[in-house]
């Protein structure tokens, strides 16, 4: 393809007479979607970095999609396409990616990337079946395993239902590949993956897999000269988790289980050449460790607060009663690894080797604080303790990493606050990147209706959360189901649960079951409302008839003195900066844009938001939320809803 022909393409792509319209019947050019594929080209061509805010019903996948494409075509080059969730990459590769193959771009091949660990690895699963190394009730499991493992094209995860623990033992791991001397070598479903991304014009990958692949010297994926982050609000967490240090109990149990478990299966087990002497002497050191990391941990547990989470300030805070028994085991293992003459067997060792090395390391960053500009900080979540160090400034690693690509595109339905792109350049260390703010082609003020009452205390004073209760409750009686009612906090979410009884309304809650199906039964009962928290805030997507109010119960700020926050804020005001006005309110700007989103999703939707928090009326930066949503009516009158709900003909449509 020439480039002039590709011009004029794009020129033309989305048009009332391009080549969206000709090919989609349901299409409606959008100037919005022109505006940001021209400037996503500009900034292809200028090898620039370019941050894109686009409302919903912008379109911004084909809007990003066609410009780099035709620039890949232009330039010979590849590029890389990362979103934070894997329903987003399989969006794009079963949906957007075929329908630009066979309208426009015949020779494009792409290919959809997951991490080692989403594969099957043949090896290890007929090796786990040779030494028994499977439990008892998992032997159903594995027969399923087995014969899946013989149809599959993929060898992927997803495509069959089976229990962490035992996907584990059979996953693809990079350090116990056996690479090309493995006699599973063509058939491996890893490689036949790698095989098409090298191929591949377009890498359709995910951020947790792009940072790995940073941090890995850029070792994981193909190389690629240009990179577009959907979902890029969510950047900075994840390259935060990519970027520190963990340590937990359960991170050394499946390391010490792998080596020899208590029920008699592991590495060890399958050396039969191991002198019996050897094989004690390095139980025996393995045991010290168990006994050691079970005393670390117990000690761990003890000092943490009620909240199950502390910030910890003190090098040494704790003893560290395993680094000398597990440099014992380094040492056996080594010892093993030399006397071993077989290279299969060389490269399992060397890789329980390098992880015990690995835990050495994390263990001198968590409790020596050896690592700068990061925060320190443990947790307990029910049986699981771990201790973590996160940067707190990520910024200049991030810079770094994005300066690497000729161009780096930042896209996101909520990337801008109070009309401006400070708090998320900032963060994300693009100071000097070009900005381009698209609002959403629907019309907010016809489709919806905002309610944020009057008579509510304010949050944090003492009636605040019974009163909040009561008017969810009242809304909810409005409404008759199909709500989401968003939360800041778990144990405000269980009193609501527990306290609103309403004939006919089913509500269902955060943890009951599984995500996904707690959203399917949400969608398949109008009498319904569901409670959710944190990630019920974004990525749910519920278009059509089956959603018609979404109530938010408070503005989400982040808790002040949870670890990474209160290190950031500190870090902000030690700069004499204003950390409350140029970081929490930004990133509660934000999220509250995720949560507001949720209601309309296609220009045919309508329905309430119902925003919960006196602040919004009361408090100077409430007008910086406000400034922040689509332009909606506005109410705090009750009967409003009412009629907004009758007018629109969705008023209790689905009660009995």
């Amino acid at each position: 393809m020439g480039s002039l022909k590709l011009n004029i393409m794009l020129n033309n792509f989305f048009t009332s007479g391009g080549i969206l319209s000709k090919t989609l019947q349901t299409y409606e050019p959008r100037h919005e979607q022109q505006v940001m594929a021209d400037a996503i080209d500009n900034a292809l061509r200028a090898e620039k970095h370019l941050i894109v805010e686009a409302g919903t019903g912008v379109g911004k996948s084909l809007a990003y999609l066609v410009p780099l494409i035709k620039w890949i075509f232009d330039e010979e080059k590849k590029a890389a396409v990362s979103t934070y969730t894997k329903a987003l990459q399989r969006q794009l590769v079963e949906k957007e990616l075929p329908f630009l193959k066979e309208h426009v771009f015949k020779d494009l091949r792409f290919a959809l990337c997951f991490g080692s660990e989403n594969y099957l690895c043949v090896r290890r699963l007929k090796q786990s079946k040779k030494f028994g190394l499977f439990d008892m009730p998992d032997m159903q499991d594995i027969d399923t395993l087995l014969k899946w493992a013989n149809t599959t094209e993929t060898g992927l995860r997803s495509e069959i239902d089976i229990k962490a623990g035992l996907w584990y033992k059979v996953c693809r791991e990079s350090d116990l590949c056996h690479g090309n001397i493995c006699k599973h070598f063509r058939k491996c479903f890893y490689q036949k993956a790698k095989a098409v991304e090298r191929q591949a014009h377009i890498l359709v990958t995910n951020h947790h897999l792009f940072f790995a692949h940073a941090v890995s010297g850029y070792n994981v994926l193909p190389p690629f000269s240009a990179v577009v982050f959907d979902e890029a609000h969510e950047l900075e967490d994840v390259a935060s988790d990519y970027l520190g240090a963990e340590l937990s109990n359960y991170s050394l149990t499946r390391l010490f289980d792998s080596i020899l478990s208590r029920h008699g299966k592991g590495l060890l087990m399958r050396l039969k050449w191991l002198p019996e002497n050897d094989f004690s002497n390095c139980n025996a050191v393995l045991n010290t460790v168990r006994l050691q990391a079970n005393i670390f941990f117990d000690e761990l547990s003890g000092k943490l607060e009620k909240s199950g989470v502390m910030r910890i300030y003190q090098k040494g805070f704790i003893s560290d009663t395993i680094s000398e028994p597990l440099s014992a085991l380094v040492n056996e293992l080594n010892n093993i690894y030399t006397a071993s003459g077989d290279e299969n067997e060389k490269i399992e060792i060397l890789a329980v080797l390098n992880r015990c090395k690995g835990v050495l390391v994390s263990l001198e960053a968590v409790i020596m604080q050896t690592l700068e500009e990061h925060v320190y900080w443990a947790e307990r979540d029910e049986k699981r303790l771990k201790i973590s160090a996160t940067p707190i400034k990520p910024a200049g690693l991030l810079k770094e990493i994005f300066d690497n690509m000729d161009t780096a595109v930042f896209t996101s339905a909520t990337l801008a606050a109070n009309g401006n792109f400070n708090y998320i350049k900032e963060r994300l260390g693009l100071l000097d990147a070009d900005a381009l703010l698209l609002k959403s082609p629907f019309n907010y003020k016809e489709q919806s209706l905002l309610y944020i009452p009057s008579d509510l205390s304010a949050p944090g004073t003492k009636d605040f959360e019974e009163q909040l209760i009561a008017k969810i409750k009242e809304i909810l009686e409005i409404t008759k189901g199909r709500t989401l009612v968003l939360f800041t906090s778990y144990n405000t979410l269980e009193k609501a649960y527990a306290e609103i009884n309403i004939e006919g309304l089913r509500i269902l809650r955060q943890g009951e079951t599984d995500s996904y199906r707690l959203i399917e039964r949400f969608k398949q009962d109008n009498n319904s409302a569901l409670f959710g928290t944190n990630t019920f805030w974004q990525g749910i997507d519920v278009p059509g008839d089956d959603l018609q109010c979404v109530i938010i119960a408070k503005l989400p700020f982040a808790v002040p003195d949870e670890p990474v926050t209160e290190a950031r804020i500190e870090a902000i005001e030690k700069e004499g900066r204003q950390a409350f006005l140029e970081y929490q309110v930004p990133q509660a700007i934000i999220l509250l844009k995720q949560g507001f989103g949720r209601l309309i999703r296609t220009k045919t939707d309508k329905g309430i938001v119902a925003i919960l928090d006196s602040r919004l009326r009361t408090k100077g930066y409430g007008m910086q939320f406000l400034k922040s949503l689509p332009e909606c009516r506005v109410t705090a009158d009750l009967n409003q809803l009412r009629d907004f709900l009758a007018v629109n003909d969705i008023i209790g449509a689905g009660a009995t």
